[in-house]
């Protein structure tokens, strides 16, 4: 088993600090030297400084003493942006990514780069998983999960195109949130598919994750798709739950399914409306109509790269690079239509038809696969991320490896504040604090 550490939250270092009991450098060092300690094992991190890059700034501000590990493809200009990709070492970016540059503005520490996918795809870097280093850590997002559940860090900038960030939390035991599309702006971070692509957060609690997605949302003048500034929104007293008779994503595990539905129950229990509901026609197949978007579009970002140099980039992105350049225009074209009016059909039936504040899904089909050759199947979280709808994932118990498993939340377009008050809500009522009690690391 990994080697963990003990981190304290996010709400846990502002008040270390406000107290006056201790200081910003205290915590950034204590993560600098957990994640050093760690790497050998773990190997969460792409690029770790040789010392430690601690934020020297006001006190006050609301991440100060915060450590964060950021993802390979989101440009730091003081540290290496390299897309695990050998075509790309040594590249060292000139400005940070906006996500990054707001971080820092709000007094947090870029403690270093987290591990990805090569280009946030298929091809899986060495980072393992901090509950048994023999099972994958999910991907693309592999070391921002690992290093939040290892202890290193309590928060970590990730990427979802299909799965990068639901995944990965749900397998690692963590908290993951993928917010709605354009809410936290991509200027900077390289994308697999512009339509798609979204950036998430990991944090070992959801209210950290609510806290740091008011410092990091909002518009962004080279992201044209940035248009959305998460509201803030009254708590309502009761929650009308739904959940499906089959799992978008296909057939899962018993214990995914016997966890589901026993966080199911105890939400019922302290007053929630849980109902069984089928979803639109169409929202099974949008895996599907993803990988269109995705072909496509990484044809065009990786396409050069694939025929100046192919012997640089592993068999998965070459293939994904050519399926896109065999698509017909007509079908891409096709495909964004589609998309458009899936959202829109979803957004009046999750708000109007079902009147419900979030849906109760499996975030994959159970436990981690064992080894490191792939990083799992996106198929359950590919559709909300085709709709551009926030989703997160809770950590609630263990499957029969010993591997965590997670329950993922839906909500609708624009209502991320509401779905994470929902979440936290049903955080408290996980029983994961008791599950990891009885099985210690």
């Amino acid at each position: 088993m990994i080697q963990t550490y003990v981190c304290p939250t996010i709400a846990e270092i502002r008040a270390g600090i406000a107290s006056g009991k201790t200081s910003v450098e205290h915590f950034v060092l204590q993560s600098f030297d957990a994640a050093k300690a760690s790497q050998a094992e773990l190997h969460a991190f792409q690029y770790l400084p040789d010392a430690p890059p601690v934020n020297r700034t006001e006190a006050a501000l609301p991440l100060a003493g915060v450590s964060v590990a950021v993802k390979d493809i989101i440009d730091t200009a003081d540290m290496p942006t390299e897309f695990n990709s050998r075509a790309y070492t040594g590249r060292r970016p000139e400005h940070d990514a906006s996500v990054v540059a707001r971080l820092r503005a709000a007094g947090a520490t870029i403690l270093g780069k987290s591990v990805t996918t090569e280009f946030a795809f298929r091809h899986p870097g060495p980072t393992v998983n901090p509950w048994n280093s023999a099972y994958t850590p999910g991907g693309s997002s592999s070391g921002s999960a690992a290093a939040v559940s290892a202890g290193i860090v309590p928060l970590a900038l990730g990427t979802q195109t299909q799965g990068s960030v639901i995944r990965p939390a749900a397998y690692c035991g963590v908290v993951g949130f993928k917010p709605t599309y354009g809410a936290i702006a991509r200027t900077g971070v390289l994308p697999l598919a512009w339509s798609l692509d979204h950036v998430g957060l990991f944090t070992t609690n959801v209210a950290d994750a609510a806290y740091v997605l008011k410092l990091v949302a909002g518009t962004d003048a080279g992201d044209p798709y940035a248009s959305h500034v998460p509201a803030a929104v009254a708590k309502v007293a009761g929650h009308r739950i739904g959940m499906l008779a089959s799992q978008v994503g296909g057939a899962v595990e018993p214990a995914q399914q016997a966890a589901l539905d026993a966080l199911a129950e105890r939400l019922s229990c302290d007053g929630a409306d849980i109902v069984i509901v089928d979803l639109p026609a169409g929202i099974f197949d949008t895996p599907r109509h993803a990988l269109t978007l995705m072909g496509v579009e990484a044809a065009i970002t990786h396409g050069e790269l694939v025929d100046r140099s192919p012997e640089l980039v592993s068999a998965p992105m070459r293939e994904l690079v050519e399926q896109g350049r065999m698509l017909p225009a007509i079908e891409y074209a096709r495909t964004k239509v589609l998309q458009a009016r899936m959202a829109y059909r979803f957004e009046r039936w999750i708000r109007e038809t079902m009147a419900l504040d979030a849906l109760l899904v499996a975030p994959a089909s159970g436990e981690p696969p064992r080894g490191l050759d792939s990083t799992g199947d996106a198929s359950f979280c590919a559709p909300w991320t085709f709709l551009g709808v926030p989703a997160i994932t809770v950590p609630v118990g263990f499957g029969p490896a010993g591997l965590p498993l997670g329950a993922q939340l839906v909500g609708a377009a624009n209502g991320d504040v509401a779905l994470l008050g929902l979440a936290e809500w049903a955080e408290e009522r996980t029983g994961w604090k008791a599950a990891v009690a009885a099985r210690p690391r």
